[in-house]
């Protein structure tokens, strides 16, 4: 069974020795329960990671300093008719006769390379 190894002690540094009961996401270091940071979801749930005390500070620090991924907008909203339509009964309002489909324009063929004419300019 593995012992925590997180350091402790004023003066004399000595690893912890508590049974680890998780190891750290980040430097894999084993971890009791004393020392282990829970990771929290975007919504406030654990997530059933953790790391240890100096690990999630320097992943604090980090997401602090970059910038947040923009949020989805919201469909755009469809734009108010003009005061003249708004008014206007339907019945008196024309259908636009249907156009025939035109076919679609051929792309022009190019032999792939461009011809340039340089002129002097006075």
């Amino acid at each position: 069974m593995d012992t925590c190894t997180i350091e402790t002690g004023l003066l004399k540094k000595k690893p912890c020795g508590h049974p680890a009961v998780a190891h750290c996401l980040n430097c894999e270091q084993a971890l009791c329960s004393s020392h282990a940071v829970a990771q929290k979801s975007e919504s406030g749930a654990n997530t059933g990671k953790f790391l240890c005390k100096e690990c999630a500070a320097a992943w604090k620090e980090q997401a602090k300093n970059v910038p947040a991924a923009p949020k989805p907008s919201a469909a755009p909203k469809p734009a108010a008719k003009p005061p003249a339509q708004a008014h206007a009964p339907a019945a008196a309002a024309k259908p636009e006769p249907k156009k025939e489909a035109e076919p679609p324009a051929k792309p022009a063929e190019s032999s792939g390379t461009i011809e340039f004419t340089p002129t002097k300019k006075p």
